[in-house]
C-alpha cells in the first residue's frame, strides 16, 4: 500500500457511507527502517498498547440485519474487524507464553481479510451481492455434504438433521455449483469454483503484498518440507535443535509486526462501511493517543519473513548477546541447507575453505 506521510488519514466523507464523527484513520507507513532488532518484550508492550487504542476506536458490535441484507460486505467488514482484534490478542498472549511463532497463522487470516474486502469493494453493489452470495451457498452446502459422508446419515440424524433435510442439500448442491460456474466465465478466474487467492490479489491490486505474505501464512498452516528444513539448527556439537529460542523470537516478532498492519490495511479498505457495518467509534480516545502507539510500533522496524541467517552470507546473528556490553556475538549456532548441497553452484556462493558452525538444513 503506497505510504503517506500522516500517521493519521483523512476523514471519510459521508458520501462514502461513514460517519462524520469517526475518528480519522491511521495508515500503514511502511516507508520505515525494515529491520531493526527489538526485544520481544519491548514489541508486545508496543503491540498491546495499539490493541487498546484500536479497540476502543473501533467498537465492533452487532450490525442491523436489514442493512446487512442489502449489502453483505458489512457483514464481512465486521467479522473481519472483530477476528483480527482477536487475533492480536491471541498473538499477544502466545508470545507472553513463548508460544508466539505459532501466531504466524493468523497472518493469512488476515490477508485473506484485505484482499477479499478490497476486491469486493471494487464491485457495484448488484456485482458484489450476487458474487458473495454464490461463494457462500457453494461454501456452505459443501461442508454440510462434506461432514455428512464423514460421518454418514444415522451420527447426521442424531445431530438433528432429518433424512429430507439432507436429501433437499444433495439436490441443491448442482444448482449451488452452477451459478459459481456461471460467474468463474464471467469473471476469468482459473481453477475451482471460489475465486483462487492469486487472482483476487491481482484483481484487489495486492499481488506482491500476497506473494510475500502467503508464502509464510501457507507454511505455517500447511505440511512444508521447507518449513521442516528451516526450523532445523545444527549446534557445533553436531545436536540438532528444532526449537531455537532465537528464531521462535523471530517468528513472533514477525507475526505481531504483519498483524497490525494488516489491521490498518483492513481498517481503510473498511472505512466507508464502518458504520453500516456495526462498528462504533469511542470518542473518549483522543486522536494523539493512537498516532503515539502507532509511532512506538514504527519505532521498533518492520520484521522480514526470511532472516539473512538463514542464508550462507555474511551476516549478524538473529539476534545480539547482551551479556557482555561491547563484546562481540558468538554465533552458538546456525541454520544449514547448504549441507544437502542444494543450488550451491546456481547461487554462485564460494564454497568456504572449512565448515562453519552451524549450516542450514535445507531451503526455506
Amino acid at each position: 500500500m503506497p505510504a503517506r506521510s500522516p500517521a493519521m488519514g483523512d476523514h471519510h466523507g459521508a458520501g462514502n457511507g461513514a460517519s462524520d464523527g469517526m475518528s480519522a484513520m491511521p495508515e500503514n507507513d511502511e516507508t520505515g527502517p525494515i529491520h531493526r532488532w527489538t526485544p520481544l518484550a519491548v514489541r508486545i508492550e508496543a503491540v498491546e498498547r495499539f490493541a487498546d487504542c484500536a479497540e476502543h476506536v473501533l467498537t465492533v458490535t452487532d450490525p442491523a440485519w436489514s442493512d446487512v441484507a442489502q449489502d453483505y460486505r458489512l457483514l464481512a467488514v465486521n467479522s473481519s474487524l472483530r477476528r483480527q482484534q482477536d487475533s492480536i490478542r491471541a498473538a499477544l498472549l502466545l508470545s507472553r507464553h513463548d508460544l508466539g511463532h505459532l501466531a504466524v497463522a493468523f497472518v493469512r487470516a488476515a490477508l485473506d481479510d484485505v484482499m477479499h474486502l478490497r476486491f469486493f469493494a471494487s464491485l457495484d453493489l448488484d456485482r458484489s451481492q450476487e458474487l458473495f452470495a454464490s461463494m457462500s451457498n457453494f461454501d456452505s452446502l459443501r461442508a454440510l455434504l462434506a461432514q455428512r459422508n464423514y460421518i454418514g446419515d444415522t451420527e447426521m440424524a442424531r445431530l438433528s438433521y432429518p433424512k429430507p433435510f439432507l436429501d433437499w442439500a444433495v439436490a441443491g448442491s448442482e444448482e449451488t455449483r452452477a451459478v459459481p460456474r456461471r460467474l468463474k466465465k464471467q469473471y476469468g478466474w482459473t481453477g475451482g469454483l471460489l475465486p483462487p487467492g492469486m487472482w483476487v490479489a491481482d484483481r484487489a491490486g495486492q499481488r506482491e503484498l500476497y506473494d510475500y505474505l502467503s508464502a509464510a501464512s501457507s507454511r505455517a498452516v500447511h505440511f512444508s518440507a521447507g518449513e521442516i528444513m528451516r526450523r532445523g539448527w545444527i549446534e557445533p556439537t553436531g545436536k540438532l535443535v528444532t526449537d531455537k529460542p532465537a528464531f521462535r523470537e523471530h517468528l513472533a516478532c514477525f507475526a505481531l509486526d504483519r498483524l497490525w498492519r494488516l489491521y490498518l490495511d483492513t481498517w481503510q479498505v473498511a472505512a466507508p462501511m464502518l458504520e453500516r457495518a456495526g462498528i462504533s467509534n469511542d470518542h473518549s480516545l483522543r486522536d494523539d493517543e493512537m498516532i503515539t502507539a502507532i509511532a512506538r510500533l514504527r519505532e521498533t522496524g518492520s520484521v522480514p519473513l526470511v532472516h539473512a541467517h538463514e542464508w550462507k552470507l555474511p551476516r549478524r546473528p538473529l539476534r545480539p548477546d547482551n551479556k557482555t556490553p561491547g563484546a562481540p556475538t558468538i554465533r552458538r549456532s546456525a541454520p544449514t541447507w547448504e549441507r544437502c548441497g542444494i543450488l550451491r553452484d546456481k547461487r554462485k556462493v564460494p564454497r568456504p575453505r572449512r565448515r562453519r558452525r552451524g549450516q542450514r538444513l535445507g531451503p526455506p
